[in-house]
């Protein structure tokens, strides 16, 4: 019996703690990563020549309107990209369908 209280409190401890890791699809992640590398490259470029950007840290400006924009939460994406790096498969499966949507924007 002493067992079976043991296991059922390992397993329900499991499945809470999987619905507080709460992860972005995959789909959300390919348009928040991609827009979050057009993003930057923007800031890199403007930056250059107009330094106040750098004083007035407009990427994270970019970056919280690109979260605001897809409706995802910024610890969500933090935790989910977290979550990709533990995870080197997936997250090369995520970067090449952003390498994907690159390509097929630029046609």
């Amino acid at each position: 019996m002493k067992k079976w209280v043991i296991l059922s409190c390992i397993l329900l401890g499991c499945q809470t703690k999987a619905t507080k890791d709460k992860r972005v699809d995959m789909k959300t992640m390919q348009t928040v990563v991609w827009q979050l590398m057009q993003a930057d490259e923007y800031y890199s470029r403007v930056s250059v020549v107009d330094s106040t950007w750098k004083a007035d840290k407009k990427n994270v400006q970019f970056y919280q309107q690109i979260f605001d924009l897809n409706k995802v939460d910024r610890v969500e994406f933090y935790k989910t990209i977290d979550y990709l790096q533990r995870h080197p498969i997936e997250f090369k499966e995520l970067m090449d369908s952003v390498n994907e949507l690159s390509k097929r924007e630029k046609k």
